[in-house]
């Protein structure tokens, strides 16, 4: 019982802070995400509120088996809306609700009449199996498309962010690899006579993947930062996906202005020092669009926006390394002076372009 209260009260704390932040950053995902941690604490209620104050306990089973249902289906909603710029709702969506609306109709006609009900009774086991593979099925489509969504945005936000961190959503990946062994062991239990087991462990595991949620939760930042200005953009312009005709984008000696602006705005303000420099906000410094300064960036350096922000960072950093003034800064010290995001992503990204650690570097410069 305490085990239980305490998973009802996490997952009624995160969905309540996740849907604070869903004013804040990445609206429309927080919501869903949000009303998702508020089934997960539904399924912890409803079987203490059936234990409790109903008699006939196979009509609040049936009802927990049916909101099982919606968590797929919220969580492909959640990952969609962080994924995609604009993110509406779309018509397809509402085909995520099907498996949860028939199997609510099933259970409205099975309690209908007491032939029914009889039935029910009866047959309760098999329903139970066969509602149990249906959601198994059900989530291994869901967690499909999710993944898929989740490796493509890897790519993307390569595009749109120079630091990593809070963005690329590896959280949601990690957490979407573990449900699918989650539901496996939930079928081998549920079909064996050791449910009991499964109980115990299933509900260990929510309790760790509630915490691990809740600490990435808070760690997020905005998937796509548009400034003031951008946002208007896309609400006055027609909806259109970023890839476009490189005809009909801008000519050559534009091409050659943008990428000579942004050179100088490098060198002069440093804004790669920002470790949360972003394409929207970049692009809103040199006063044109997130697609045409990409493109800009792709074609003059032929490099995606992180490996060009990144680029500007190592030279700083070994610089930093070299300056007699600055021997006195730690690793960690140089990476976030020079605007990396963390220690790990500094090294990582200057062992790979210079061929030797930091602190080889810093040696082989100070012999």
């Amino acid at each position: 019982m305490e085990f239980y209260s305490i998973q009802i009260g996490l997952a009624l704390m995160l969905a309540f802070v996740t849907f604070l932040l869903s004013n804040r950053i990445n609206n429309s995902a927080n919501r869903y995400l949000a009303i998702l941690f508020g089934f997960i604490s539904l399924l912890f209620t409803l079987p203490l509120i059936g234990e409790y104050f109903f008699e006939e306990w196979s009509g609040v089973d049936i009802i927990i088996e049916s909101i099982k249902f919606l968590i797929p289906s919220f969580l492909y909603l959640s990952v969609y809306h962080f994924v995609n710029r604009p993110n509406y709702f779309l018509k397809k969506h509402y085909l995520l609700f099907i498996p949860f609306i028939m199997v609510v109709m099933v259970w409205l006609f099975l309690n209908s009449t007491e032939t029914n009900r009889l039935f029910l009774e009866n047959s309760y086991e098999i329903l139970d199996a066969f509602l149990i593979i249906t959601l198994f099925l059900f989530s291994v489509i869901i967690f499909y498309f999710v993944i898929k969504m989740l490796i493509k945005h890897k790519k993307n936000v390569l595009k749109l962010h120079s630091n990593k961190q809070g963005v690329n959503l590896n959280w949601l990946y990690n957490l979407i690899l573990v449900f699918p062994l989650l539901l496996i062991i939930h079928l081998v239990f549920e079909l064996s006579s050791e449910e009991n087991y499964f109980v115990y462990f299933s509900n260990f595991m929510l309790f760790i993947i509630l915490f691990y949620s809740g600490y990435h939760i808070l760690q997020q930042r905005e998937v796509f930062d548009l400034t003031t200005r951008q946002k208007l953009q896309f609400v006055n312009e027609p909806l259109q996906k970023v890839s476009f005709q490189k005809e009909e984008l801008i000519d050559k000696n534009l091409v050659l202005e943008i990428a000579n602006e942004l050179e100088k705005l490098m060198e002069e303000e440093q804004p790669f020092l920002n470790k949360n420099l972003s394409l929207s906000i970049l692009s809103d410094k040199l006063n044109t669009r997130t697609h045409i300064l990409s493109f800009v960036i792709n074609t003059n350096y032929n490099v995606n926006f992180y490996t060009y922000v990144n680029k500007f960072r190592l030279d700083y950093s070994k610089s930093l390394l070299k300056n007699p003034k600055k021997q006195h800064l730690s690793m960690e010290g140089v990476a976030y002076e020079s605007g990396f995001g963390s220690k790990s992503t500094f090294n990582t990204l200057f062992k790979k372009q210079i061929g030797m650690t930091p602190i080889q570097y810093k040696n082989s410069k100070n012999q």
